[in-house]
């Protein structure tokens, strides 16, 4: 959470990127949402961004995040890593990653973020849950920082819970303001 504070008190310019890009002292971050996430870990928790980045031949991208997260253990950590199994238990400072649905056409292999609140049940919804984040993108959130830019900033997204195990099932990319994709999505909590 102190580096995602550094670069919303820093933040000069800001671009998404599939490169990377960054200068801390004069306030400039380019990168994608995975990009941003290993850069973080890099300096908040060398062990996960260790992990997640092992035995691939290029950085990780979302679709490695979530892969890797969905196998870390439940009961402990392993690796930096410790998987949450309820949307109800994340914390700020937890990840969330998804693949990308099959219905959106896209490059990207889906998408990661940083929860920065608790999350907030949605009115009128018993398991629908929505979720303040920290990420890198084009395409907004609802009430999203980066109003006229793409890149780092934070939004609000809609995280549903399967009524029975209260696990992520699908999510909304605008909050409340438009559908809920099913698609696999994991919820960890990096720790070193």
């Amino acid at each position: 959470m102190d580096r995602l504070g550094k670069i919303a008190s820093s933040l000069v310019e800001a671009e998404y990127s599939y490169g990377l890009s960054v200068n801390e002292k004069k306030g400039i971050y380019r990168f994608d949402c995975s990009g941003m996430v290993q850069w973080v870990l890099k300096r908040s928790a060398p062990v996960a961004a260790s992990t997640m980045a092992y035995g691939l031949s290029t950085r990780p991208l979302a679709r490695d995040f979530q892969r890797r997260i969905a196998r870390a253990p439940v009961e402990r950590v392993r690796g930096g890593w410790q998987r949450l199994t309820r949307v109800a238990e994340l914390k700020p400072g937890d990840v969330v990653a998804w693949l990308k649905p099959v219905e959106i056409e896209s490059p990207n292999t889906g998408h990661v973020a940083f929860v920065l609140l608790p999350p907030v049940l949605a009115p009128g919804y018993e398991n629908a849950y929505l979720i303040r984040i920290a990420d890198s993108t084009r395409l907004l959130h609802d009430d999203d920082t980066r109003v006229g830019r793409s890149g780092f900033g934070f939004g609000t997204i809609l995280l549903v819970a399967d009524p029975e195990t209260g696990a992520p099932i699908a999510f909304g990319w605008v909050g409340l303001r438009w559908r809920a994709f099913e698609t696999p999505i994991s919820l960890g909590r990096p720790s070193r």
